[in-house]
Order: structure tokens, then C-alpha cells, then sequence
């Protein structure tokens, strides 16, 4: 039985974000402690704290071949200091991020002992009892989906009640640990409230402008998320596992009145999907294109989180175009059929995609892709055919990733089984711009070196292809970020090419 304990006062914080050294940083507003905080503050005193906007010309380098952006551990101790809350919530959405995180927790205790912690995230979710034991000063950790579960959790501690069957989450037990598993989801996405934004610093993200997809077509951009889960079961992707391996979206209606209320309290110009899978309900898509253009909502948008191809059609996407559509990013991941089959199990089929490329452009909505290359059993004709295939769509940008084994996905299954992880493998130091592992089929400096050379001629050759698209897409940087240009130029792109030989 846990003693009773008075909560009030509830702090969420979004900790200190990474990027690769040279690279853009992006900001976009935390949907995942928003949600949280809309739910929990009908029942307690809730802020919430983006410390990787507030802090965000705040620059580390980690020495990782990474920078750490966010506000000081001085400046977060002395926010958490001034509210003085009963307990802190801290998502951890990447394992770079686990560190800080682990840092603030440490720092939490340091203020008050009896100021209570709570993780959430990708990272605790997949690798609680790891967390648990490598940071005393985290009391619980809330694993995937956690709304309901954060609240029934804050309830029992709040009446001394026994936590041993409380599903989804994961605490010490009399010096032990205890993880009880995620079994239960919320059905009924329309009775989540629309997320906190108004407790977030939302003209700094319109100030800042470097949203997912890096470029936007307006400064009063936001993102939203209509949809969780995804039922592919892509070898790379944690998505499925964290989701409880099912998809629910919410109601066309929900969305679209979310959207009314972004235009009117926010002056939304722009709406970025966050969804795996915005069109995998085919009917639901259509009443939400539909409806943006029957309430004239005049919005843009885009889905930088990729869009699930194999659902996709000509009709649908003449639909998408008319609601406001401009640019669509196509997660391929691979050029090779017998790969994206056999050894990324993504339902899509190659041939389908040079159709769908095809309509996409003639309709006028320009292409991100993304590309992964480097899987275990992948050959280097395969890895070529890759960017062969990118080349033949004439695609305006792609972004080719080296794959990596991410906590709670099949991939890192596979090369622990295998045997393929380097001695100093670390998922907090994860990038995806360099490998973890060698394989039978190619080491992972060739590999590298084979990634860079291709993604730099590829993106540096749009200047060729399409110079109107490569001039729009570089101005709104040049303009909001020109020192986060200056430095992708000079730390990331000139190594390249120096070294493409």
C-alpha cells in the first residue's frame, strides 16, 4: 500500500530535443503532454513546460556528432522551483532524449525529495525496467497510451491505493521492480479534449518556423494528430507496439471542429498531420477533405509523417489537392520490391507508386519521400536499386535514413539475436545518418559512405530538376533560420560532397 499523498499542483514538461550537429532544428508544439494536460487539469493546477522551445537558441554540442537545444538544466530547475508542483510528468518521445530526462528527475529530487516523478514516452515504454534501474530519482513510468492511465495512477496515489494492478505503467515495489503491462486503450478518440495548447508558448512555435517537415507554407502553422496506431507492421517502427497494435481515429466531425477552433484562436493558416495513417480510413479521409472545403476552412496542408500509399487513389487525391493539399511525403522506405516485402513487411507495392507519383505531381502537390537503407539480409545492388528508384520518381526532395534499432521494433530484435550490435551500441546516441551494426552483406562504413554520397547528389541535383521548388523550399529557411542554414551547410553538406569519392 503506498501512504497517502495530497496532489494539487501538476507539472508536464517536454525536455531538451536533439539534432544531428549542422542540422535544423526542429519545434513543434508537444501534443503528447498537451493531450495530458487537457485531460488532468479538470481535476488538478496544471503547466506545462516545452523546454525545447523556450530554450531553443540554446545550442550543446554533445560530442556525439549531435546537439543538445533546450533550456539549462539552471533554468529548469529554477521553473520547477518557482511552481513548486506535487509531481512532475516528463515525456521521453526519443531514447537521445532519455538523458536529459534522466538529468531533470535527478534535479527534481535535488528541490524536494518528496516531489514525485513520472516518465512516459517511446524510450521508458520499451525499456522500463532498464530506466528504473539506471535512475533511482524516476518514481513511475506510464507506458504507451497515457491519458487514462496517468490519471487513474495520480487517483491511487492520491488515496494511499495498492498499485500492483493498475495496468500500463511501472514503479519500485519494495525495492523491486514491478511492470505491470499495457492492456487497455482508449476506444473513443472523441472523448479526449482537444490538447492544452493554450498552456504552451504557441507564438514561439509560430515565430521559430521550423515545423516537422522543416519547410511550411505559413508562420501560423500547427500540427495535429486525427488518428494512433497503424496497422502495418514495418520491421523498423515501434509505432504498432506503442499503440497497442490496432488503429483508432477520431470522428471527421471532432477533427474538423478542431480545426475551426485553431483557425479562430490561433489564426491557423497551415495544418501539419502528425498520423501514421491519416487516409487509412478511406471514408473518414473523405469526410474530412470534404468538409475543410464545404466550411471553407482555407487551410494548406501537408503530412510530414508520411501517408499510407497503398490507400491511396486518384479520385482521393484530386479530393486532397482541392482541401488544400500541397505536398505530400511518401514513406517508401525501399526501391526493391523483394526488401519491401521480405524484409521491411510494408504492404505496399513498387509499381503502385510510380502510378500514384505520377498523379501526384500532375496534380501540382509537391513530393517528400523517405528512404531506408541498410537492413539485415539487404544486398548493396539492393541499397542502389533505392536510389535508382527515388531518381526514376523524380521526386522533389528525399530523405535516405540508415537503419536503425530502435527500442520496442522488430529490427532490434533481430540484430541482438543476430549479434550484428557494436560493442558500443547505444540507443541514446542513435542517428540516423550513421549505422549501429555490420552485416554479412556490407560494413557500416560503406554503408555511410554510400547513404551520403546518394543524399547529396539526389537533393543538391532539385536545383537542376525543378529550380522554382528548390528556391521555395529554401527561402522560408534562408529567411527564419539563415544561422541554422549556415551551419547544415558547412557541417553537414560540404563534408559530403568533400568525402562522396
Amino acid at each position: 500500500m503506498l501512504a497517502k499523498r495530497k496532489i494539487e499542483k501538476i507539472l508536464l514538461i517536454f525536455p531538451p530535443s536533439t539534432e544531428v550537429s549542422g542540422g535544423l532544428r526542429m519545434c513543434i508544439p508537444p501534443l503528447g503532454i498537451a493531450y495530458l494536460g487537457a485531460v488532468l487539469r479538470k481535476d488538478y493546477q496544471v503547466r506545462l513546460l516545452d523546454t525545447t522551445a523556450e530554450g531553443y537558441d540554446n545550442v550543446e554540442e554533445l560530442g556525439t556528432g549531435l546537439v543538445k537545444y533546450g533550456l539549462s538544466y539552471q533554468k529548469i530547475k529554477e521553473k520547477i522551483s518557482d511552481y513548486s508542483p506535487d509531481l512532475v510528468g516528463i515525456t521521453c518521445l526519443y531514447s537521445t532524449q532519455f538523458p536529459f530526462v534522466s538529468k531533470i528527475c535527478h534535479l527534481i529530487k535535488e528541490i524536494n525529495s518528496d516531489m514525485i516523478t513520472a516518465i512516459g514516452g517511446y524510450h521508458p515504454t520499451f525499456l522500463a525496467k532498464e530506466c528504473l534501474e539506471k535512475e533511482k530519482s524516476i518514481d513511475f513510468i506510464v507506458l504507451g497510451e497515457g491519458e487514462h492511465t496517468f490519471h487513474d495512477l495520480l487517483k491511487q496515489i492520491e488515496h494511499g491505493t495498492d498499485l500492483t494492478h493498475l495496468e500500463g505503467i511501472a514503479f519500485r515495489r519494495e525495492d523491486k521492480l514491478q511492470i505491470n503491462p499495457k492492456t487497455n486503450y482508449i476506444e473513443n478518440l472523441d472523448e479526449l479534449p482537444f490538447p492544452a495548447r493554450d498552456l504552451l508558448p504557441m507564438e514561439k512555435y509560430f515565430s521559430i518556423n521550423i515545423p516537422m517537415s522543416i519547410t511550411s507554407k505559413h508562420k501560423r502553422c500547427t500540427s495535429i494528430a486525427t488518428s494512433r496506431g497503424c496497422t502495418a507492421r514495418c520491421v523498423f517502427c515501434p509505432s504498432p507496439n506503442f499503440w497497442g497494435h490496432r488503429y483508432r481515429a477520431r470522428s471527421a466531425d471532432n477533427v474538423l471542429k478542431e480545426l475551426e477552433l485553431l483557425i479562430k484562436d490561433y489564426q491557423i493558416k497551415e495544418i501539419q498531420f502528425q498520423d501514421d495513417n491519416l487516409i487509412l480510413d478511406k471514408k473518414r479521409a473523405v469526410e474530412i477533405f470534404k468538409g475543410i472545403i464545404d466550411r471553407k476552412l482555407k487551410l494548406q496542408w501537408n503530412t510530414p509523417n508520411g501517408i499510407a500509399l497503398w490507400k491511396l487513389d486518384e479520385q482521393l487525391l484530386k479530393l486532397m489537392s482541392a482541401s488544400g493539399c500541397y505536398e505530400l511525403t511518401l514513406a517508401i522506405e525501399s526501391g526493391d520490391q523483394e526488401v519491401l516485402s521480405k524484409i521491411i513487411k510494408k504492404p505496399l507495392n513498387l509499381k503502385r507508386v510510380e502510378e500514384l507519383t505520377k498523379i501526384i505531381k500532375n496534380l501540382g502537390i509537391e513530393t517528400n519521400s523517405f528512404f531506408i537503407v541498410g537492413f539485415p539480409g539487404e544486398t548493396k545492388e539492393q541499397i542502389r536499386r533505392t536510389f535508382g528508384f527515388a531518381k526514376k520518381l523524380n521526386l522533389d526532395c528525399s530523405y535516405f535514413f540508415i537503419a536503425n534499432p530502435n527500442p520496442g521494433s522488430k529490427l532490434y530484435e533481430i540484430c541482438k539475436e543476430k549479434g550484428y550490435l557494436k560493442e558500443d551500441f547505444d540507443f541514446e546516441t542513435i542517428d540516423y545518418f550513421k549505422s549501429n551494426y555490420d552485416t554479412p552483406e556490407f560494413t557500416s562504413q560503406d554503408l555511410e559512405k554510400l547513404r551520403n554520397r546518394e543524399h547529396v547528389k539526389f537533393n543538391l541535383g532539385l536545383i537542376y530538376r525543378n529550380p522554382i521548388i528548390f528556391l521555395k523550399r529554401h527561402f522560408n529557411i534562408i529567411i527564419t533560420n539563415p544561422r541554422g542554414l549556415y551551419r547544415s551547410l558547412i557541417h553537414r553538406w560540404l563534408p559530403f560532397i568533400l568525402n562522396q569519392s
